[in-house]
C-alpha cells in the first residue's frame, strides 16, 4: 500500500481534449458522511423497532469488525468495477492512504458513465442493499452496517455530484493526489 503525496502526478493528456480539475474537500465529505450516517441510523432504527420485535444488540462486535473490513472492500469494489468498465487490468490500479483514509486510483481515462458506475458501486453493494435488507429482516446490526457504508460513500457521492451536469461523452480521469477527478473537454 502506498501513500499519496502532495507531489503532483502527471495527468495524462488526451489529444483533442483540455483538462479541468474537479476535486472535493475532505472536510466537506466528512461532514456529509456524519450527517448522512446519523440520519440513516435514526430512520432505520425507528423503522426496525416500530415493525419488528425488540432489538438484539449481540452482533455489534461483529458489526464493528465488518465495517473495518468493508472499508477496504469498498476500495476493491471501485477498482474491480473500473477495471470491468474500462476493460483494463489490475496494473492500472493503485491502493493506499490519502488524508487518513484508504483510496483506490485507476490511471485510465474513461467515459463519465463508467467513472460514475465505479464511483457509486460500493455505495450500492455495501450501503444501500444491506440497509434495505436490514429493514425487512429487522436487523439493527445490518442496518448500522448499511448506514455506515452509505456514510463512507459520501465522498464518492460528492464527486459524482460535482460532475453531474457534464456531458455523457466527457472523459474522466480519477485524480491521482486529491479526492476527485480530472475532466477532459473536447478542444474547440
Amino acid at each position: 500500500m502506498k501513500t499519496r503525496t502532495s507531489e503532483p502526478e502527471e495527468i495524462p493528456q488526451v489529444e483533442g481534449y483540455t483538462t479541468e480539475k474537479r476535486t472535493i474537500s475532505m472536510l466537506a465529505a466528512n461532514i456529509w458522511a456524519i450527517g448522512v450516517l446519523l440520519a440513516f441510523m435514526a430512520i432505520g432504527w425507528l423503522l426496525i423497532i416500530s415493525i419488528h420485535d425488540p432489538v438484539d444488540y449481540r452482533h455489534m462486535l461483529i458489526l464493528i469488525l465488518a465495517i473495518m473490513l468493508a472499508i477496504v472492500v469498498h476500495e476493491l469494489i471501485h477498482g474491480i468495477t473500473w477495471i470491468a468498465v474500462t476493460h483494463s487490468s489490475f496494473k492500472h490500479l493503485s491502493f493506499g492512504l490519502l488524508q487518513g483514509g484508504v483510496y483506490c486510483h485507476i490511471d485510465v481515462p474513461m467515459k463519465k458513465r463508467a467513472y460514475v458506475v465505479g464511483a457509486l458501486m460500493p455505495l450500492m453493494l455495501l450501503g444501500v442493499v444491506p440497509y434495505i435488507v436490514s429493514l425487512f429482516m429487522g436487523s439493527v446490526a445490518l442496518m448500522f452496517f448499511g448506514a455506515s457504508m452509505i456514510g463512507a460513500a459520501m465522498g464518492d457521492v460528492l464527486i459524482v455530484w460535482a460532475i453531474r451536469k457534464e456531458s455523457p461523452d466527457t472523459m474522466v480521469y480519477d485524480h491521482p493526489t486529491e479526492p476527485g477527478c480530472v475532466l477532459y473537454h473536447p478542444s474547440e
